[in-house]
């Protein structure tokens, strides 16, 4: 891994490092009200997928996937939660990389999924790796107002208010919204902005 990725790598490595399985989150809601429409079978892309929380429901649904994160300690995690449901070896693949080299594996997908990360270099390389037909899931933070004391930090980990709308605009969007998130005790959080599309089946795509 390259020197400047070294910070990330560390960063999460801790956060995860004093984690157990008991302290794994659940999947996004978002992921939830997506999964009826999903295929059953096929290959996923997880991007980003940290303890593989997303991972291992889409596994359980039968699909195969491959789990990408940074952080081989997130990736422990996520494989101990699968070797005891019996999904690892086998419907799941666990790959560490840095993902900010605008890299991903070298195959074709039929389900790719985001959920809160944003290196916007990588994001003509996730359209070419799924597969014309192949469906979209994409979640991250939208950046505050402008007159929010937060608007001028993290602003490149952020989009901009219908930037992944814009992004992906040669997709077929089948659902679209930017809200506030819900936190625990109803508080009302950041706007987040959720993305459901498919990758036209046009030949002339691209």
């Amino acid at each position: 891994m390259n020197g400047p990725s070294l910070p990330a790598r560390n960063k999460w490595d801790r956060r995860y490092a004093g984690r157990t399985l008991e302290d794994l989150t659940e999947p996004t809601p978002f992921l939830i009200s997506c999964l009826p429409e999903l295929p059953i079978t096929g290959l996923v892309l997880d991007v980003a997928a940290g303890d593989g929380r997303h991972s291992f429901i889409l596994a359980q649904r039968g699909l195969r996937v491959d789990a990408v994160d940074i952080s081989w300690q997130g990736l422990r995690l996520a494989r101990q939660r699968a070797a005891q449901a019996d999904l690892w070896p086998g419907s799941i693949q666990f790959v560490v990389a840095d993902l900010e080299l605008a890299w991903l594996p070298l195959r074709v997908y039929d389900v790719v999924l985001v959920s809160f990360f944003l290196f916007r270099p990588l994001l003509p390389v996730i359209k070419d790796r799924l597969r014309p037909g192949g469906w979209l899931l994409y979640e991250t933070r939208v950046e505050p107002l402008p007159d929010n004391p937060l608007a001028s930090q993290r602003r490149d980990f952020w989009l901009k208010p219908r930037e992944l709308l814009d992004t992906f605009s040669d997709f077929d969007v089948l659902r679209y919204d930017e809200t506030h998130r819900h936190r625990p005790g109803g508080c009302r959080g950041g706007v987040t902005a959720r993305l459901m599309a498919r990758k036209p089946v046009s030949e002339s795509y691209g």
